[in-house]
């Protein structure tokens, strides 16, 4: 299953980022960018893909509230409620 090397890198992020989050070091995915050009700018073998770009650091103030929505891009959406 040649797809599970993708699937790998993704639980790997997973785990760096909840024990970064567990020592007060934020991680931040970066999604608002073009995997073709990323590719290009460094140099990227064509058999090898964008999984992720990751910021990670300490903040400069801790909060609650997400980065995009601080900054007004995007807003935390409500969970819809079921009845049941």
């Amino acid at each position: 299953m040649p797809e599970m090397l993708r699937y790998s890198t993704v639980m790997a992020i997973h785990t760096l980022w909840l024990a970064a989050r567990a020592q007060g070091i934020g991680v931040g995915w970066v999604s608002i960018v073009d995997p073709q050009t990323v590719s290009d700018l460094l140099d990227m073998p064509d058999d090898w893909s964008l999984i992720a770009i990751l910021c990670i650091g300490y903040p400069i103030c801790p909060t609650d509230q997400p980065e995009l929505a601080t900054r007004g891009w995007q807003q935390r959406s409500t969970p819809e409620i079921i009845d049941r």
